[in-house]
């Protein structure tokens, strides 16, 4: 099992410890109790992705230092912050200095970190906005996929939108690096530096092992429709509302009012038997 000493994930600027600035060294996973159970944190939000037909439907919950009051949505959307109209979107950016977190047991299963990849490759759309303070966890089994943006000074403090796919791209990239024998290895993690004229500091993506919390938080957000297409498909019940589906009776009331179809089978026979008169 791996220590939860070396590595939280951070509350702020001051206490973060995952990645030093300056240094690409980790020692282990991101201490997911430092999230759930932290009097600092609020869990916003909790909702699932993934395919209609998936066995294995991954849930996100978005959480939040109290001090923040910072919001999220799931999917593109503008965001007001001071002196900022909408997102800076940080998907074009680089997450580099990958490094793998050492350890031979208590990693998660490659088959539910697949089950994230596909979701958010396959079955997510538009970008998370996320709001400094913000940590979203992305779990399916023994996995999770931890995005941390903590509070900080600058640049840190900017809100950015990051794609759904480009987020699946980047849990690829890390199980290349530490998803074999070789890597000795129970997970990994990247870190967002910089990107155009922006410098960050503790934007940090940790692909790792999950622990579910012993008590979960309620979200302050209800939930939203698992698939959002199909409620917002009245379309379905729209389509009673198209009376082309719910017409098919009533929009040829002739067929009902010609009996006269179903009756003229009578008439050949009348013709049938006047035939042999001659």
């Amino acid at each position: 099992m791996y220590s939860r000493q070396t590595v939280i994930a951070a509350s702020s600027l001051s206490n973060a410890e995952s990645l030093y600035p300056g240094s690409d060294t980790m020692f282990s996973p991101m201490s997911l109790q430092s999230i759930h159970g932290a009097d600092s944190m609020q869990l916003l939000e909790r909702y699932q992705i993934g395919g209609a037909g998936a066995s294995v439907k991954p849930t996100v919950e978005v959480y939040s230092t109290k001090s923040t009051g910072s919001s999220f949505t799931k999917r593109d959307s503008t965001t007001e912050i001071p002196g900022i109209t909408k997102p800076l979107d940080l998907t074009p950016s680089k997450c580099k200095s990958r490094v793998c977190y050492p350890g031979s047991y208590g990693g998660p299963k490659k088959t539910d970190c697949d089950a994230i990849v596909d979701a958010q490759l396959y079955h997510s759309v538009g970008s998370l906005t996320v709001k400094p303070g913000n940590y979203v966890l992305v779990y399916a089994g023994t996995c999770v996929v931890v995005f941390q943006h903590p509070m900080g000074k600058g640049d840190n403090n900017l809100t950015f939108d990051y794609n759904w796919s480009k987020l699946g791209l980047d849990i690829i990239e890390i199980q290349k690096k530490c998803d074999k024998p070789e890597a000795l290895s129970i997970g990994g993690a990247c870190r967002i530096k910089r990107y155009l004229q922006y410098n960050f500091d503790n934007i940090l993506i940790s692909l790792q092992r999950y622990v579910a919390p012993e008590n979960p938080q309620t979200p302050i957000k209800p939930a939203p429709p698992s698939i959002p297409g199909n409620s917002e498909k009245p379309g379905n019940s729209g389509n009673s509302e198209k009376p082309g589906n719910s017409k098919p009776v009533n929009s040829k009331p002739g067929q009902p009012e010609k009996p006269g179809q179903p009756e003229k089978p009578k008439n050949p026979p009348q013709s049938q038997d006047a035939a042999p008169k001659p």
